[in-house]
């Protein structure tokens, strides 16, 4: 009888563990999914003084794991090849003040938009260059490359016959650095991000003109599974006014 007591005592031991590791297992069990980003787009993904990954997208990205119960990592790299990671498969999704543009739909899906904002034209500080002025008349524009900004200035002035010289850099950054240094007169970039720009460094800006700009995360084509899955997640940010208290936190307004 002992020996068949310790028997059923042992049994139940052997089992109640193999069900606790098997919660165990099911709550750790969540998929996990890779953001490809640039991390040098001040307020929306960028390296912090303490060297962390932060930002409004990375904010935003985090959030959408939660009330859509996956796990997130990041991977960071050069702006051109965020779209080309994710066509690879190297990368699940990508985004950080990423507009949706049909030339980038040809290549990836994008999600629902989650931000609209406009594009602003910067000088220094002490330049006399009025908007128009900082845009033509021979003007030297600084633009980071494959962006909608450098597009449009493309597209809209170099195309249509204004005289200016359009200089391309790999990041922001650098291309507002050329203005600083007085490489470039002018440089055009998005609204919230040159609203940050002006408070940190010797610039101001001259005007603002809209481009119909709508930021959104980009996809593999056909993943439809992880697209709805942030198209979702997106809802629920925007039905509880998230996203709205995330762009305006103090940090990213500094």
């Amino acid at each position: 009888m002992r020996t068949r007591a310790l028997g059923v005592v042992s049994l139940i031991l052997i089992l109640g563990v193999v069900l606790t590791s098997g919660f165990l297992t099911l709550g750790a069990d969540k998929p996990t999914y890779t953001f490809a980003t640039e991390a040098a787009w001040e307020p929306w993904d960028y390296y912090n003084e303490e060297g962390e990954l932060v930002g409004i997208d990375i904010d935003i990205i985090r959030e959408i794991a939660k009330v859509q119960d996956f796990n997130v990592k990041f991977t960071v790299s050069s702006w051109s090849s965020l779209i080309p990671m994710v066509n690879m498969g190297k990368a699940d999704m990508t985004g950080g003040g990423m507009s949706i543009t049909e030339e980038r739909e040809e290549k990836v899906d994008f999600t629902d938009p989650y931000w609209f904002t406009e594009m602003a034209v910067m000088v220094r500080e002490n330049s006399d260059l009025h908007m128009f002025e900082a845009l033509t008349h021979g003007a030297r524009i600084s633009n980071q490359s494959t962006t909608t900004g450098a597009e449009w200035v493309r597209e809209n002035l170099i195309e249509e016959g204004y005289d200016l010289e359009q200089k391309l850099y790999e990041t922001y950054p650098q291309a507002t650095q050329a203005l600083i240094s007085g490489k470039v007169d002018a440089t055009v970039q998005d609204k919230t991000s040159a609203e940050i720009v002006v408070k940190n460094k010797p610039v101001k800006i001259v005007g603002y003109f809209r481009t119909g700009e709508a930021y959104g995360y980009a996809v593999q084509e056909g993943d439809e599974e992880l697209l709805n899955l942030l198209n979702e997640g997106l809802d629920k940010l925007k039905e509880s006014d998230r996203i709205e208290e995330i762009v305006n936190k103090p940090e990213y307004r500094k």
